[in-house]
């Protein structure tokens, strides 16, 4: 993996604490969030409370369908760092990881503390539902097309995906 921001260290080795949302720990969004509020300046919502347990797929996946609004399809090999993985894990979308490369997400899960992989490799290609840009959130405005390409007021559905 070459090119790989110099800040993305801060965060490799950070362990996955289920509702976490700071550098002693944090899951999936945890992560995600707090990359996004110090590096490029987007705040977003904490959901901790939102729901119980890490492991209760259904009530994430409700969850993150709830609140897909905001978020933009990013075209296929248009993704920044910045951007968001959404991934399906055991056939529910509940699991997401932030862009620092095309192809290359930080991401922590629980038992794997905070680490790069990529997302088109044999373990994720598969699971990947779409990589999504905060649509507030001024990471890259360079023609990329969202908003002008069908995808307002669409209607996100990532309940129904599988892992097949």
């Amino acid at each position: 993996m070459t090119d790989i921001p110099a800040w993305v260290a801060d965060y490799i080795g950070i362990p996955f604490v289920a509702h976490g949302r700071d550098r002693t720990g944090w899951d999936c969004w945890g992560c995600v969030r707090a990359c996004l509020a110090e590096q490029f300046s987007v705040t977003l919502p904490s959901y901790a409370n939102d729901y119980a347990s890490t492991s209760d797929r259904d009530q994430l996946s409700r969850l993150i369908a709830g609140e897909m609004a905001p978020w933009r399809p990013v075209v296929a090999d248009d993704e920044c760092a910045g951007d968001v993985v959404l991934l399906r894990v055991r056939g529910r979308p509940i699991h997401v990881g932030l862009v620092v490369v095309p192809k290359v997400m930080l991401h922590v899960e629980e038992g794997i503390a905070t680490c790069l992989e990529r997302y088109d490799g044999p373990r994720w290609a598969k699971r990947v539902i779409g990589v999504f840009r905060y649509q507030e959130s001024g990471i890259r405005d360079q023609g990329s097309g969202i908003g002008d390409r069908g995808t307002e007021g669409r209607s996100w559905d990532v309940t129904d995906a599988s892992d097949s």
